[in-house]
């Protein structure tokens, strides 16, 4: 262990790194990776190490690069509503300085005490509030990057409305670090609820639950997550509402009536803590080595059939309807192999034994005219194929 606690070694899809370098500057940084790639090594960048299981079997990997100590908040200005960050700040960092000042990122993840606001942009999954605050992709107003010769990069500022220069943010977005390391985010941030409530409501059956999930999603009540999950026998409903607080208990009420109104509840209850709305996501979502987690892109109005299948077959479902996606989950042993084509085809795989990541593609088929796109960039900023090899589309 090092001194703060952290394992001193990497296992990526079961290959241990263990050479792991610790820069605590961007200048500390930049001199490694000119360092690694002057040696003719690979690097593989971590952050708090949530997300490994995510992305193609890669490498080699020589050296692994973690971003833990690159944590600070750079910049926060809440009259700006904007923020800078380094990747290593936690999820629930950026939530607590936020917080003080009554603002807020509608940003969902697995143990966000670990999880890094880099590797959340990085993997580009964004949570079921989505659905009323949208994703991290739209709020990042600028973006620095290394390059794999150390060369450090900008693009955007810290302006809210500025459309100056290449969309760089867009482009590193969800590219599991394929083009270069984030070692600043410069966001937008919002103002926060200051109350919010959480609608748990049981049904029988997978259809009977969706169709009252549907009913608050296209109601006006603005709800601000709705998912669909089961567990066990029973379907389940989970609904958070955001608002002033002196309205917080008459919308939560109205949610609760217009849900049984659609379906009859065996149970329905509101309670005062928002969070709990979303635990069927997080706790689905985190990515446990060796377990199998899969997102479908399907519209609500197409979830119903699909997640009745999933759930017939063993999985652990939760289909998050604001964004239009559908999150399945099964433990390590389970196979992938009685999935229909049409959907393992659709698929992206969050999570996979690494044996199972063999000849696979994990995010699935890219269309035939953004491969050579993908390629050219690849080609552009990383040449080499010095930093995270392999584990991004196409294996970039």
């Amino acid at each position: 262990m090092s001194s703060d606690g952290v394992a001193d070694s990497v296992t990526i899809d079961g290959v241990l790194v263990g050479d792991v370098r610790i820069p605590e500057s961007t200048a500390e940084l930049s001199d490694v990776l000119r360092e690694v790639t002057a040696d003719g090594l690979h690097s593989a960048i971590v952050g708090g190490g949530t997300r490994l299981a995510f992305g193609n079997l890669g490498g080699p990997f020589d050296v692994a690069i973690s971003m833990r100590k690159l944590n600070r908040v750079i910049a926060y200005e809440p009259d700006n509503m904007t923020m800078a960050v380094e990747p290593g700040c936690t999820i629930a960092q950026i939530h607590d300085v936020l917080a003080a000042e009554r603002q807020s990122m509608a940003l969902d993840a697995a143990r966000p005490e670990r999880s890094t606001i880099g590797g959340a942009y990085c993997a580009g999954m964004s949570g079921p509030r989505r659905l009323g605050g949208g994703s991290l992709k739209d709020w990042v107003i600028g973006v620095e990057v290394a390059g794999p010769d150390g060369t450090v990069a900008k693009a955007g500022g810290m302006v809210v409305k500025n459309v100056t220069g290449f969309d760089m943010m867009h482009l590193h977005y969800g590219a599991l670090g394929a083009f270069g390391v984030v070692t600043r985010l410069n966001l937008k941030v919002f103002p926060a609820a200051s109350a919010s409530r959480s609608i748990e409501l049981r049904y029988a059956s997978a259809a009977t639950a969706h169709s009252a999930a549907v009913a608050l999603l296209r109601s006006q009540l603005l709800p601000a997550s709705v998912l669909c999950w089961n567990d066990g026998d029973s379907w389940c409903v989970s609904v958070r509402c955001d608002a002033p607080e002196g309205a917080i208990d008459r919308l939560a009420n109205r949610m609760l009536g217009l849900a049984t109104d659609a379906a009859t509840a065996e149970t329905a209850v509101a309670v005062s803590d928002g969070s709990v709305a979303l635990q069927p996501f997080t706790s689905l979502v985190e990515l446990t080595s060796g377990d199998i987690i899969v997102r479908l892109p399907l519209v609500a109005s197409r979830q119903t059939p699909v997640i009745h299948e999933l759930a017939d077959a063993g999985w652990r479902v939760c289909a998050d309807l604001g964004s239009g996606l559908v999150y399945a989950r099964r433990p390590a042993g389970a196979g992938v192999e009685d999935m229909r084509p049409e959907l393992a085809g659709a698929a992206t795989w969050l999570a996979l034994p690494a044996s199972l990541k063999t000849g696979r593609d994990v995010f699935g088929p890219t269309p035939e005219a953004v491969g050579p796109i993908l390629q050219r960039l690849k080609n552009s900023f990383d040449p080499d194929r010095r930093i995270n090899s392999g584990r991004f589309v196409l294996g970039l």
